[in-house]
């Protein structure tokens, strides 16, 4: 009886002891596998679909893009093993030392940040306005460092294999699938320049990310130099001329922020009650004493960049940077616009460097600090309805709004395309229908008449 009464004894202990620990511990085991998961069901990701490209970023080195289906799958195959815990602490310990960035679509981004074991995906799109949107996720602890294994998947192999094609294949295939991602603002600035020969050489357009180039009267034109790029040096951008209303519907396009130095009355009261922050003022200006008013007056890009103040935000966006076409084109190695008998354009194509060369009546368009010709990696030439204003020397309406017939210049080639005027956006496309994608550089667009 005393056996049997110390054996129950020792039964009802190991019981309490297998309550009071095991249990929890299996409880604690089985919630922590179920706040668990892995990487295919954070991003939602298809695990079969390996057409995306990926654009990787090491922390030390530029970045590599990847397209090919034998790197995507193994990218995906070292994924599926991790798990992912919630990191409560919301932040990175450690700096990132990768950044991959998987291009589901033309508008669409999932971005993985890698930092020792703690990793942050990231769903990036475009907004309404064009700019780049970032929408940080949680933080995740992972089951392993992957710092090393993204090493080795694109520092080694990948990167030597794409520097070894870049040297042996030295033609437009690795441009066509280059990617970068570039530091914007938004609005950006929209700055009226002179083109009138006595201004002698301009300033800043070489910077400028879209140049357009308008009719304004007696056979001149001007420019609307857009800097949507954030550049850390400085740099002068001049000469700035008065407005014009064609020039404002424009700059709303890139959020209504127009630089000039004055306007007429018919000007004002036609651009009365659009949305434009213009920036006028005589502080961020100055005279330039070689030249003669009204064609020496400049800026530079911080005066203006501190004159929009609070009104700018700053972004990423992903451009190309060189865009294959890829429907129908001709041969485009020469263009020639002849606005008037006083003021004739003409592009040259420079093979060896996939620029055109710019030029304003038989002579090189040059930059005034430096001497060297402008260029365009891509020429715009837009066919636009103008209006001849009666009882004005040679002043004209130009109609932004509805759609019409232009050509693509790039990389030596002409193509037919379209554009349409959506709200304030102005979308150029081939004839198949699909959208003109920007890319990195300058492009000029010519507007000419239609």
């Amino acid at each position: 009886m005393f056996l049997f009464n110390d054996r129950r004894k020792h039964f009802i202990i190991a019981g309490i002891i297998f309550v009071l620990l095991v249990v929890p511990l299996s409880a604690l085991y089985l919630t922590k596998r179920k706040t668990t998961k892995n990487f295919f069901e954070l991003t939602g990701l298809d695990a079969s679909d390996t057409s995306q490209l990926l654009l990787v970023e090491g922390a030390t080195w530029e970045e590599a893009v990847v397209n090919e289906k034998e790197s995507i799958e193994h990218f995906y195959e070292i994924m599926s093993f991790l798990k992912f815990n919630p990191d409560p602490l919301q932040t990175l310990q450690t700096d990132w030392t990768y950044r991959v960035d998987i291009f589901r679509g033309e508008e669409q981004i999932s971005r993985v940040v890698f930092a020792g074991k703690q990793i942050q995906f990231q769903d990036i799109s475009y907004g309404d306005n064009g700019s780049f949107v970032v929408k940080p996720g949680p933080y995740y602890t992972a089951n392993k460092d992957m710092g090393s294994e993204i090493g080795r998947l694109f520092d080694g192999a990948v990167q030597a294999k794409l520097e070894a094609e870049t040297e042996e294949n030295d033609d437009t295939d690795e441009k066509e699938k280059s990617f970068v991602i570039v530091k914007e603002i938004f609005p950006a600035l929209a700055v009226v320049c002179d083109s009138f020969p006595s201004a002698g050489p301009s300033s800043g357009l070489q910077k400028a990310d879209i140049v357009y180039e308008f009719l304004v009267e007696g056979g001149t034109t001007r420019y609307l130099a857009i800097f949507k790029t954030l550049h850390e040096e400085n740099f002068n951008i001049g000469p700035i001329r008065s407005l014009r209303p064609y020039f404002a519907v424009q700059s709303l396009e890139f959020g209504g922020i127009v630089v000039h130095s004055g306007y007429s009355l018919r000007t004002e009261q036609m651009i009365r009650g659009l949305d434009l922050m213009q920036i006028v003022d005589d502080r961020y200006f100055w005279r330039n004493k070689s030249g003669e008013a009204p064609h020496n007056l400049f800026t530079n890009f911080n005066n203006l960049y501190r004159a929009a103040g609070k009104e700018i935000r700053t972004g990423e966006k992903t451009l190309l940077t060189h865009n294959e076409p890829q429907e129908l084109y001709e041969k485009g190695d020469i263009i020639e616009i002849d606005y008037s008998a006083v003021n004739r354009v003409r592009y040259d194509y420079d093979a060896a460097k996939r620029i055109y060369y710019r030029s304003i009546n038989g002579k090189p368009h040059t930059e005034r600090e430096t001497g060297e010709q402008y260029f365009a990696d891509r020429v715009i030439v837009r066919l636009t309805p103008h209006t001849n204003i009666s009882g004005t020397e040679g002043l004209v309406d130009i109609n932004m709004e509805g759609s019409g017939r232009g050509y693509l210049y790039e990389l030596g080639r002409k193509t037919g395309i379209t554009w349409k005027k959506v709200g304030h956006e102005t979308i150029f496309s081939y004839p198949g229908g699909s959208p003109v994608l920007p890319i990195k550089g300058t492009t000029w667009i010519q507007v000419v008449r239609n």
